[in-house]
């Protein structure tokens, strides 16, 4: 949940505009204005675009079309672990995305079909063990369950509509 938190949180980030340009620290001095990267020059980023931790340890690393994230994005913690992987289409998550874990192994499959989620949404425990799966349809749940104490517990339907 954490990790679907994590995405929501981000793909909101990408779709706010207050009229003000944050400042992030990257390779570009570039701003970010309503969910668009700009360059010095107030032209949309094209191409790869990096933002760093103060360090100068990758933190993001994206393809970009138009100052939005088109094709791959990798996110990284400040130890350089890649702890986020996905396809973006348009600003907006397409096809499997995976959370990892510090250890690489995957936490959280989420699947998404033009930024909606599709299809099956899984959560692994460390060892690698499906612990829930909820299938979305049009970004609506519509079946899922829970893993606890090597027990498959389905989601009630009020249970699925908290994940909405």
């Amino acid at each position: 949940m954490k990790s679907l938190l994590f995405l929501s949180f981000f793909i909101f980030l990408l779709g706010c505009d207050d009229g003000v340009k944050d400042e992030i620290y990257n390779e570009n001095n570039t701003s970010v204005s309503g969910g668009v990267v700009y360059n010095t020059d107030e032209q949309p980023i094209n191409g790869l675009y990096r933002v760093y931790y103060p360090d100068g340890t990758v933190k993001m690393e994206i393809q970009s079309k138009n100052g939005k994230p088109d094709g791959n994005g990798r996110f990284y913690n400040e130890d350089g672990e890649l702890y986020f992987q996905g396809t973006f289409t348009d600003g907006k998550p397409n096809g499997t995305v995976y959370n990892y874990y510090a250890d690489g192994s995957v936490h959280n499959e989420m699947n998404y079909a033009d930024g909606v989620k599709q299809g099956a949404q899984k959560s692994y425990d460390k060892d690698g063990k499906l612990m829930v799966e909820v299938i979305f349809q049009d970004g609506e749940p519509v079946s899922g369950y829970a893993i606890i104490k090597d027990e498959k517990t389905e989601f009630s339907a009020e249970e699925l509509a908290e994940l909405k």
